[in-house]
């Protein structure tokens, strides 16, 4: 499956070099995490930043070495970015690239998010940020609003916390050089802490912290505050936690298999899922001569599968590396010209073959289906599929590119009616109780809402609910359901 995550994040403070080096290294880790814009902001006698559209680039393209010298400091900050809230034409995407720098009358500090905000409509129109701007400027607002109104950053975090419903994992430097970090009071983005060496550093993966040499410390808590000041760090609990509900997709899919979260490498879990999806459903296993998978977040779970079911484990289809665009980045006729040049078939493997083909969600339909269609043409006599995450039901509010019911197919049809839909023989989803066995959370520390439609947020969880009432009674959705 190809999804889109909104964004990937990057703090940190060096006691005595600059930090620009860090900054590009530990974003492009995460690059994977958003491939519209990218950006960077330093503070040395006043904060500086730019950002570009696009992926980060290779260290090596002409102008790069420039930009270091164009971003001195020993504080810094990173992000790449996805569109899940604003517009995504050329002129909202260079306006919306983060970091952001947000002024108000006596405060300044640029600022960069992984998240999405349910109530952006009401803080847009609280802090007077125009409505055709994406959330993270509203939120950057809300923040200086607040700073100036109390004097003080826990404050500030305190009282945006306490009226944001949303997913928000924050890095920002202030006008004097204060680097902070922060995570919304459910925990529903990853936000991981690093030191070394005097190196204070945040990352949203924690291949951003290794990349660069520094020991990864712990993930922040829900509603934790980490402040880096004059070579120092303080932690605040700024807003009492909510029930934990970290994002139960990370495991299967945006997050890159050599992260850690809970103790474990994701690389761990995915081939436990894959081992358990050949456990529950070895009757079909049994039945296939060969285990292939859609490259790449399905390898490892493809993996596990073929060592407990024994099947040969056969990398039949090959991604063409340069067509880096993601198949459910693009729109109608674009998708669907990548989804047919992103992978090529080695028919040998599979001609006159019952195969199992893994891969890590269904989300529209679109990739899984063409990639069928393929392997039919190319000689495979039976097709089953074993899906590690459960099926998706319900929309995300917190940034994921999946917003409406409508489009989702596992919203509308049953498991048979999608192996009728797709050209399989067979649609095998993990089960949900065994997932969460697997990533050796509890179900109550995930964020389950796009697979049980059961959302943490209140917010969330009440439109999701009138949304679900009004198509029941032959409504329609309208764009985004959280805009």
């Amino acid at each position: 499956m190809e999804l889109r995550e909104k964004c990937g994040v990057f703090g940190i403070y060096s006691p005595d070099e600059p930090v620009f080096p860090y900054l590009y290294w530990g974003m492009l880790a995460q690059n994977h995490r958003g491939h519209q814009s990218h950006g960077f902001a330093t503070y040395s006698d006043g904060l500086k930043f730019y950002t570009e559209l696009g992926l980060i680039p290779p260290i090596k393209e002409p102008g790069q070495a420039s930009k270091v010298n164009q971003l001195p400091g020993n504080v810094g900050i990173a992000n790449v970015r996805y569109t899940t809230s604003g517009s995504s034409d050329y002129n909202a995407l260079c306006y919306d690239a983060m970091p952001i720098l947000s002024e108000g009358k006596e405060r300044s500090l640029v600022f960069s998010f992984n998240g999405n905000i349910v109530n952006v409509r009401e803080l847009q129109d609280q802090v007077g940020v125009s409505r055709d701007t994406s959330d993270s400027h509203a939120l950057a607002a809300l923040i200086i609003k607040k700073l100036e109104e109390t004097g003080s950053l826990p404050k500030a975090v305190s009282a945006l916390m306490q009226s944001v419903d949303g997913a928000y994992s924050v890095t920002g430097i202030l006008d004097d050089g204060t680097l902070f970090a922060f995570k919304d009071p459910w925990g529903i983005k990853p936000l991981c802490y690093g030191f070394s060496d005097g190196k204070y550093a945040f990352s949203s993966e924690s291949t951003g912290l290794a990349i660069n040499g520094i020991d990864w410390q712990k993930e922040l808590r829900p509603g934790e505050l980490l402040i880096v000041k004059d070579g120092m760090m303080s932690q605040v609990q700024a807003y009492p936690s909510k029930q934990q509900a970290f994002c139960a997709f990370e495991y299967a899919y945006f997050s890159r298999p050599d992260s850690i979260y809970n103790g474990h490498y994701v690389y761990e879990v995915r081939r436990s899922l894959g081992a358990a999806l050949a456990r529950i459903y070895k009757d079909k296993a049994d039945r296939c001569e060969v285990v292939v998978c859609l490259p790449e977040s399905a390898n490892d779970a493809a993996y596990g599968f073929h060592e407990e079911s024994g099947l040969r484990w056969e990398m039949a289809l090959r991604r063409h590396r340069y067509v880096s665009q993601r198949a459910f980045i693009t729109d109608g006729v674009d998708r669907q010209s990548v989804i047919y040049r992103k992978l090529n078939i080695l028919a040998p493997q599979i001609v006159g073959k019952r195969i199992a083909v893994v891969d890590d969600s269904i989300v529209r339909g679109d990739t899984m289906r063409g990639n069928i269609k393929r392997l039919r043409a190319a000689g495979a006599r039976e097709i089953h599929l074993f899906i590690s995450y459960p099926k998706i039901i319900g929309p995300c509010f917190y940034g994921i590119d999946m917003s409406t019911y409508s489009e989702l197919i596992g919203a509308r049809l049953s498991s048979e009616e999608m192996a009728e839909e797709l050209g399989a023989d067979s649609v095998n989803y993990m089960p949900l109780d065994e997932y969460i066995k697997e990533t050796g959370m509890r179900r109550d520390q995930l964020c389950l809402g796009c697979i049980s439609n059961k959302y943490p947020t209140p917010v969330a969880d009440d439109i999701a609910s009138k949304i679900r009432e009004d198509l029941a009674n032959g409504g329609s959705e309208k764009g985004r359901a959280y805009e």
